[in-house]
Order: C-alpha cells, then structure tokens, then sequence
C-alpha cells in the first residue's frame, strides 16, 4: 500500500499543498446549485455488509421506517 501510496506512510505529517492546483479547478467554471445538501443514505442502518446480516439492524432499519408502535397499557 506504501509502495503505491508513499503519504499515507508519513504518519503524523501533512504534505504541503500546491496553489495551483486550487486555481486549476476554480477555472473549470460550471454553475452551483442552489438547492439544499441531502443524504444520499437511504437506511442508515443498513449502510455496510455487515449490518445488512445483522436481524438486529434489520429491525432497527424496520422500526425506523415503520415507526414503532408501543402497546396502551
């Protein structure tokens, strides 16, 4: 991994950045959107493998989308 990707070797130091590069993307222009940032996550509780096998995070993923109903006593 060091071999294809020396900076992530360089533990507890932070590489110089280069201006230009900045100034480079500034001039790829485009237009902004105006709308609010949202989510792409869709179920929180199923965002990775292991969660997905998991019973227990497919009844939190169930009661987070279905609500939870709780008995009247």
């Amino acid at each position: 991994l060091y071999s294809e990707y020396p900076h992530l070797a360089r533990i507890d130091q932070v590489a110089a950045g280069n201006a230009d590069d900045i100034a480079g993307v500034a001039k790829l222009g485009g237009r902004l959107n105006k709308g609010t940032f949202t989510s792409p996550v869709k179920d929180f509780y199923l965002t990775n493998p292991i969660a997905r096998a998991s019973a227990v995070m497919a009844e939190c993923s169930a009661l987070a989308k279905n609500g939870f109903r709780q008995a009247a006593e």
